[in-house]
């Protein structure tokens, strides 16, 4: 069996603790921390204190719930109204906190918008929200000049949403590249082990049209000869007679050989592929046994690991991957399992309705099931449909 191992930075880039998500607790953190000393320092009552507190503790956990990619995944709206009581939290600390530096706590808000409305809502928005600050500090407080705050916060939130909205059109055109790119190298390979294919074929027919058929006739020819021939003729005719029937049977099992050598070098098309994925630990068995000559058999199987190498990344956020190949009981066998986030329920969209037709074209048969900690399609071709 052949085992593939890749595990660079696949733990670093799926976990929680990933440097934007660690940014946004320092950022909290350090708001968090000024402002509860500073009201301490200034004698603010212990209820304020306590109170201001909670608001902040409220607050970093709510946040940490909506960038939290393992929950509610499957429910945007949950995120969106998670949205909402934060921002309703950070209004609660305006009237809290007499600091108007409060307001990053907004903008770390805002940051967020661009994954769950379109830009031009999440920036209306981020204009909206700039308006209870001058509000509040300017007639609850009694502050002057709190219009300069607020713009200044309007600018920071416009920043914010356009920088992270232009940041995740950049991560998903990336993305779209990885994924052509893994198509085009996998076609690449496809395209030469057929060539290759095609090339014995036509060498073998070629020997087999041209040489073969000079050859039986030179047979029948010296068959001819040696009937019409006596004496040492004769024998020097038999003699040549018999190379030449011996020298066309060598012609037959070389065409033969030549056909049977013809299977694709499927381990080294899947092993292209994973090799051009990061952040993604790819366990790749393929049996040595195996043996594959069907070009319609190979591209199918390799499109349902491509189509599973983009949803464990693109949908499962997982950065594990395994695949195992081998036949049994006359049947090509195949199993492919990815972690991340595993919905609760299956939901069979255009790509596995896609591995579905696919494999169903080659009379075969493909499943797949949601496990604990693992999504897993498995799928099985009976043998018949690999042999040309």
């Amino acid at each position: 069996m052949v085992r593939l191992d890749y595990s660079v930075r696949a733990f670093l880039s799926n976990n929680i603790f990933r440097l934007d998500k660690a940014s946004g607790i320092i950022t909290w953190l350090v708001v968090a921390g000024i402002c509860i000393n500073v009201m301490i320092d200034n004698d603010y009552s212990m209820s304020r204190i306590l109170g201001a507190s909670a608001l902040y503790f409220t607050y970093i956990t709510v946040w940490l719930c909506i960038v939290n990619e393992n929950l509610f995944r499957e429910a945007q709206q949950m995120r969106i109204a998670m949205i909402a009581i934060n921002f309703l939290v950070v209004i609660a600390i305006y009237f809290t906190v007499p600091y108007s530096f409060n307001s990053i706590l907004m903008g770390v808000l805002s940051g967020g918008l661009p994954y769950f409305l379109s830009i031009r809502i999440a920036l209306l928005v981020g204009t909206l929200w700039s308006i209870p600050l001058l509000l509040i500090y300017q007639f609850y407080w009694g502050f002057e000049n709190t219009y300069v705050s607020a713009l200044l916060f309007w600018t920071f939130n416009m920043f914010a949403i356009i920088a992270v909205n232009t940041a995740k059109n950049e991560r998903e055109a990336r993305e779209e590249a990885q994924d052509m790119n893994r198509r085009l190298v996998s076609t690449q390979a496809l395209l030469s082990e057929a060539t290759k294919q095609n090339e014995r074929v036509r060498i073998a027919r070629n020997i087999h049209d041209l040489l073969g058929h000079h050859l039986t006739a030179l047979t029948i020819n010296l068959q001819v000869a040696s009937i019409k021939s006596e004496g040492e003729v004769k024998q020097n005719i038999e003699q040549c007679h018999y190379l030449a029937k011996l020298l066309l049977s060598d012609v037959r099992e070389a065409v033969s050989d030549i056909r049977d050598i013809g299977q694709l070098n499927l381990k080294q098309a899947l092993s292209d592929i994973v090799n051009q994925i990061p952040n993604l630990e790819v366990q790749l068995e393929v049996a040595d046994e195996l043996q594959i000559d069907n070009i319609h058999t190979a591209d199918a199987l390799i499109k349902c690991i491509q189509e599973s190498i983009t949803n464990t990344l693109r949908h499962a956020k997982g950065n594990k991957l395994e695949i195992k190949l081998y036949e049994q009981e006359r049947q090509l066998h195949m199993r492919i399992a990815n972690n991340g986030n595993v919905p609760k329920h299956l939901h069979i969209g255009n790509g596995l309705m896609g591995m579905q037709e696919r494999i169903q074209a080659l009379k075969g048969k493909i499943a797949f099931a949601v496990q604990p900690k693992q999504f897993v399609t498995t799928l099985n071709i009976p043998l018949e449909q690999v042999i040309v």
